[in-house]
């Protein structure tokens, strides 16, 4: 009888090791497929700006590199925020996945009260995609093209010198605030839902300045003389842009401020899909053709592994948290 128990344990022993063997096995199968079927990209803007151009460009050579449509889909509002949740509420399974920038990861968390997802909890990192210099951008209207002149402007003009961003909170916001800081001026912050519609009124002289995440609006309208790019926010002088000075050569030598927009998926992402993903997408950032179309707009490729992207983040968490406190900014 004793006999008759044990061989009946292990022979359920051995079914449920078949089982699991099969379910991985089934399991290893469906991700080796994947995709088998259109993917979304979500950009938390609307069409036109620099997140929407970038995440376009992306998806066309990410599509080529996995052998599935990678199709965008525009979520705009809140800064970025709507799609950024839209995309945290998604499902993990490879198929909707975001170009989601530092405005959202980094600088959101420190400044809004009421988020609705937590950038460490709510998301899978897979790479980032570009680093990018913004810029200060002018009216072509505007009596200023320095930032000393500017500068001399807003102090006669206190509060009536206005900037365009893409929302509250965003990094041109946090940008530009922190600019008018150091400068000790007061400009008039007008938020949009997105860059397209900020350089719409910017080109009708509806608005003075735009704080631009990148070059990419700059590049196509500097040549025509309708924008003036007063100076670059990065550390150095942009390659795109070589002959604008940067804000910390204008006087202001601790200034430095870049974007970076990352890809990413909901969390919990399969490993097998993750690592898909990544390999997809840093071998399409480092094809010559998408490195000489997004070096002519203004913006740097690169690509990270995974553990550089979530060590990347991190350093970028910290600076912009600072930069927040400073600012004393909160939102609802």
């Amino acid at each position: 009888m004793e006999t008759n128990m044990m061989m009946f344990q292990f022979g359920r022993l051995c079914r449920s090791a078949i089982q699991a063997v099969l379910v991985l096995g089934f399991s290893a199968a469906v991700h080796a497929a994947y995709p088998d079927r259109p993917i979304k990209l979500i950009v938390p803007y609307p069409p036109g700006g620099a997140t929407d151009v970038i995440g376009r460009i992306l998806a066309k050579n990410l599509g080529e590199s996995l052998g599935q449509q990678v199709l965008v889909e525009n979520r705009g509002g809140a800064g970025g925020n709507i799609g950024t949740l839209a995309l945290a509420r998604s499902k993990p399974d490879g198929y909707t996945l975001g170009i989601l920038t530092v405005s959202a990861m980094s600088i959101a968390p420190h400044i809004t009260k009421n988020l609705g997802f937590n950038p460490e909890k709510d998301f899978t990192p897979i790479t980032n995609v570009v680093r990018t210099d913004g810029a200060i951008l002018a009216n072509s209207s505007t009596p200023y093209n320095t930032v000393k002149e500017l500068v001399v402007y807003a102090k006669e003009n206190p509060g009536k010198v206005s900037y365009a961003s893409v929302g509250n909170g965003s990094i041109p916001h946090l940008t530009a605030e922190m600019f008018a800081q150091q400068a000790g001026i007061s400009l008039l912050h007008v938020p949009y839902k997105g860059a397209a519609p900020a350089l719409q009124d910017l080109l009708a002289n509806i608005i003075n300045l735009s704080f631009e995440t990148s070059l990419v609006s700059a590049m196509g309208n500097m040549s025509s003389g309708r924008v003036k790019i007063i100076a670059t926010t990065g550390p150095q002088r942009a390659a795109a842009a070589p002959n604008v000075p940067t804000i910390a050569e204008s006087g202001y030598p601790n200034f430095s401020a870049q974007g970076w927009f990352g890809l990413f998926g909901p969390a919990n992402l399969p490993p097998a899909i993750e690592d898909a993903l990544n390999k997809a997408t840093t071998a399409a950032l480092r094809d010559p053709e998408v490195i000489s179309r997004f070096e002519k707009l203004g913006v740097i490729p690169d690509p990270l592994t995974q553990a550089s992207f979530i060590s990347f983040m991190q350093v970028e968490n910290k600076k912009w948290a600072a930069v927040a406190k400073t600012l004393n900014l909160q939102l609802d």
